[in-house]
């Protein structure tokens, strides 16, 4: 469980820094978007980075125009996260029941498929 919980805020902490210091949009080290480089198309996940970025630097509304979905769907995979470093007893499996009961699931793919075809009708 401990060393769950230190992974889990080591990885925050360099996931954290870099997206704070680093501008994604500046550096030519920054992934990019497989999908959107042999597609041209943007996939959900397009803008994760500035996203990131842009809500650590203290800019929300910016955040939420670099990637809708991210920000509909961060709070849901967080939850995973939580789960995973949660000791095994009732309040874990509740939650497991929450997060992975199939309509939820489905909901989330549906939605990000969704999300594919509408961002790239409107070129969001």
């Amino acid at each position: 469980m401990r060393r769950r919980l230190l992974l889990v805020v080591i990885a925050l902490i360099a996931v954290i820094g870099l997206m704070y210091f680093f501008d994604p949009m500046k550096y030519w080290f920054a992934p990019k978007c497989p999908f959107k480089l042999l597609t041209g198309l943007s996939c959900p996940g397009c803008g994760m980075q500035r996203f990131l970025n842009a809500l650590l630097t203290g800019h929300p509304a910016q955040a939420i125009r670099y990637n809708y979905y991210l920000a509909y769907a961060l709070p849901y995979a967080m939850l995973f996260v939580v789960e995973w470093v949660m000791p095994q007893g009732t309040k874990r499996d509740k939650l497991v029941a929450v997060i992975e009961n199939k309509y939820v699931v489905w909901f989330y793919i549906i939605t990000f498929f969704i999300w594919i075809v509408v961002r790239n009708i409107l070129h969001i």
